[in-house]
């Protein structure tokens, strides 16, 4: 009797111990009127500063969500073109959550459009906005020439992708482009910064070009050469000289799959539960970052946007940028 006390104990500590490490994950159902609203998930009923989301994909879906062990709840985040946002608290023993989501109207009464991309016949495409610096123990340059390589790269890269999918034209620099373009870039470039490439296009309202100018200056350009929209491309490519890499890390990739849309798409062609990444891009010593956007040239709408970091790249290789475009572009559809 005495001999197998002491072997129960163990098997109860052993049982104990399983418990504690069990996750706290419950079988929930989310649903939306209308579906395919993007899910966001939260530890907070509201976040001053949202540095990292957690993505579990667009509605109707029906996955395993982990709570908190001390609060067992969450709160949900549903975003939807044209609809108003809601943040919804949901505990481990609810089931299922069902949401009729609300219509945004404009300042005229007129319900917000959902998103919709626009038919393209010809796309129109500016020379990429992107420099390579050389980085050294105690100074910083950048190199002309390895910048111009890089462009020139990028640009072939991207008139090939398009290229059988659309008309591409690139702007020639007639009288008048450098003027429009350069209202476009200050706009553009801001909203490359700050707007989260996943929710974009789930955003309740759509986002635009944020001056009236560089919105009379895209549909300057897509007037000029005949172009529904237009691509832009921007960037910095961080190389170390050869005593700064030794005993270095160079390329810190917190966060992201190389690009933002890439790893969305991977997480939801896989099947994964959640996508998680940081909104602002990390900071790096070496390696390239690449913003990409489409604008609508007709309405100044920014219609997509993508982003990401990758080891540095050899522009004079053209399956090399070749591997990096198809990655940037992937999430356009």
């Amino acid at each position: 009797m005495k001999k197998m006390f002491f072997l129960v104990i163990p098997i109860l500590l052993l049982l104990l111990f399983m418990g504690c490490a069990t996750t706290n994950k419950h079988l929930l159902k989310v649903d939306s009127t209308p579906p395919d609203a993007l899910v966001s998930i939260h530890d907070k009923k509201e976040s001053s500063v949202e540095n990292i989301r957690k993505v579990a994909g667009t509605t109707p879906m029906e996955k395993n969500f982990e709570f908190p062990s001390a609060e067992n709840r969450l709160w949900l985040e549903i975003e939807k073109r044209g609809y108003v946002p809601q943040r919804v608290e949901v505990k481990s023993d609810t089931k299922a959550l069902t949401l009729n989501l609300e219509r945004i109207k404009d300042k005229y009464g007129v319900p917000v459009k959902e998103y919709a991309f626009p038919f393209v016949k010809r796309l129109l495409f500016a020379i990429p906005d992107f420099v390579v610096i050389k980085r050294g123990f105690s100074s910083e340059e950048v190199s002309a020439d390895e910048s111009s390589a890089a462009k020139t790269g990028l640009a072939k890269g991207a008139h090939a992708y398009f290229t059988g999918k659309y008309e591409v034209v690139q702007i020639e620099g007639l009288q008048n482009d450098e003027h429009f373009l350069k209202s476009v870039w200050r706009d553009v470039k801001t909203a490359m910064e700050l707007i989260d490439p996943i929710r974009l296009t789930y955003l309740s309202s759509p986002q635009y070009l944020e001056t009236k100018s560089a919105r009379e200056a895209a549909r300057q350009l897509g007037s000029r050469y005949q172009a529904e929209v237009l691509l832009v491309l921007s960037g910095k490519q961080n190389v170390e000289t050869a005593g700064m890499v030794v005993g270095k890390i160079g390329l810190s990739v917190a966060g992201t799959a190389s690009s933002y849309g890439r790893g969305y798409s991977n997480a939801v062609s896989r099947g994964d539960s959640f996508f998680v990444y940081t909104v602002d891009v990390p900071e790096f010593s070496q390696g390239a970052l690449i913003n990409a956007a489409l604008i609508d040239c007709t309405t100044g709408e920014i219609l997509w946007l993508n982003k990401g970091l990758w080891e540095p790249i050899n522009f004079s290789e053209p399956e090399s940028v070749k591997a990096i475009i198809n990655d940037l572009f992937t999430s356009l559809k």
